[in-house]
């Protein structure tokens, strides 16, 4: 009997997890290396007091059918037992002026809510919601890039036809770009529609994408919020019999021959293996693990043109009172209003959590706020610095939260600043962008690859190869290259028990 061949996995956020998930059941030893002292990565949250502070998961596409479904159920993101809350409200977008326009997760629903405020624009709102329907025909491939056939593709392009031709039509468009070209008279809801994403390069495909996701009822919440979800992962994991190497950091991968032969660790460690699997972002990967020495032009171009994610900062209370709301996400819009000394660009969001029961005690509320805040006003402030900054960010977003829920400051039993410098320190993540490239006009339909073609043996699972990032194409990753490795191995690849 031949002995099992080695990978080793370079972190265990999702895409770590699902490509060692895949690689322990397609008969490899497996071996996951994460710097935390658990598993997650991004998809994560912290308890404080009996408050669980949740960092990542407010809906997830492909909860209910469809590539990802099936997935999630293989890597036990989601099991039989995970109650999955599908929302009727997506969000409430308040203006400065005290109005407010809601997107409701119905697509009816939300279109007869929109040509009620403006029946002089029903055509264009009808015209909007015909474009998001199109997009529901949307499947995405459960097989790695390099081994589709033009079977497949073909296969693909007549079953996905609408939503195709959603891409090809709105594919140089920004989000704001595209509201515009539906040329609705009512310019105080042209403003409002355009005000869900704002100006800033986001491509109009992404927001049709995920409008159809939602109104199939396939972008649920998985209760008990994104802790819960790596666990499972984790669970899956070691119950196939992979092994995870906690508070252990990666400071080198290793190559010989121009193959990845396998890692060193920080303290000196030295760890062979077969293959490995980077699941950083891709710019650690690239410049750190990998010293800049197989970067290719493809990432040199996305690292210098496309726009990252802009870092956020979390402030988190848990409160000795039920709040209630009939609006669990708000965008509150509050463009040049400082928080701390960071001067917003667009808004910031609130998010109540009575929804789940498991973030708060009994009788008790989980509010989150939370505001973009660039990485650079971060990087070189003093420990001083830091924390008065903190201090000051506390302050006034005790403020907001007095203004939105009034009388609820007092009964403040635990208050949490998680910063971009959080992020970084516990993820490593560039500049704190928490879901990587921002889907824009220029990149919203490319794709990074997932090997490099001067060293082999090596491959790459990360939310940073897709615009958009998120769990969905995080966990896909870790399949495909598990798939690949197979391909090569000439083994037959095995998705679930």
């Amino acid at each position: 009997m031949s002995e099992k061949k080695k990978v080793i996995i370079v972190g265990a956020g999702v895409s770590g997890l699902s490509a060692g998930i895949y690689a322990q059941l397609n008969g490899f030893d497996t071996q996951i290396i994460e710097k935390h002292f658990i598993s997650g990565g991004m998809c994560t949250a912290w308890y404080r007091k009996n408050y669980r502070f949740d960092y990542c998961i407010q809906w997830l596409a492909g909860s209910k059918y469809g590539t990802f479904y099936e997935t999630y159920k293989e890597t036990n993101v989601i099991n039989d037992d995970v109650e999955i809350l599908n929302m009727d409200i997506h969000n409430r977008n308040l203006s400065e002026d005290g109005t407010d326009m809601i997107v409701y997760t119905d697509l009816d629903r939300w279109q007869d809510y929109l040509i009620k405020k403006s029946p002089e624009d029903e055509k264009s709102i009808r015209r909007m919601c015909r474009d998001i329907r199109w997009c529901c025909y949307l499947k995405p491939f459960d097989l790695a890039p390099p081994l589709r056939s033009i079977w497949d593709y073909t296969k693909s392009f007549f079953s996905c036809f609408p939503a195709l031709y959603m891409v090809l039509k709105h594919k140089n468009k920004s989000y704001a770009e595209y509201i515009r070209s539906l040329k609705f008279k009512n310019k105080d809801l042209e403003k409002k529609l355009i005000n869900i994403y704002g100006e800033c390069d986001f491509a109009a495909y992404a927001f049709l994408l995920i409008m159809s996701w939602y109104t199939k009822k396939n972008a649920g919440y998985p209760m008990g919020g994104s802790l819960e979800v790596a666990k499972r992962m984790q669970s899956r994991f070691e119950e196939y019999g992979g092994e995870m190497l906690l508070k252990k950091e990666v400071d080198e991968i290793l190559t010989k021959n121009e193959k990845a032969i396998g890692v060193k660790l920080v303290d000196g460690t030295i760890l062979q293996a077969d293959y490995v699997i980077s699941a950083t972002d891709t710019y650690t990967t690239m410049y750190k693990l990998l010293k800049g020495n197989y970067v290719t032009d493809e990432f040199k171009k996305a690292f210098s043109n496309w726009s990252l994610f802009t870092s956020f900062v979390q402030v988190s209370f848990g409160i000795n009172k039920k709040l209630e709301t009939d609006f669990p996400v708000q965008v509150v819009l509050a463009k040049n209003k400082k928080i701390g000394n960071t001067q917003l660009d667009h808004c910031y969001r609130i998010l109540n959590y009575n929804f789940d029961k498991t973030m708060a005690p009994e009788n008790k509320t989980c509010i989150i706020f939370r505001f973009d805040s660039p990485y650079k006003q971060w990087k070189d402030l003093t420990k001083e610095e830091y924390q008065e900054e903190k201090r000051k960010i506390e302050e006034d977003t005790k403020k907001l939260l007095e203004f939105h829920y009034p009388g609820s400051s007092e009964f403040i039993e635990v208050c949490d600043v998680a910063t971009p410098l959080t992020t970084i320190r516990y993820t490593g993540a560039w500049k704190g962008a928490y879901e990587g490239f921002r889907p824009s006009a220029k990149n919203v339909i490319k794709q990074l690859k997932q090997n490099l073609p001067k060293l082999g043996n090596f491959f790459m699972a990360s939310q940073w190869l897709f615009p958009g990032g998120g769990i969905p194409p995080s966990v896909q990753s870790g399949k495909w290259a598990v798939q690949v490795i197979c391909h090569k191995e000439k083994k037959k690849f095995i998705s679930k028990k």
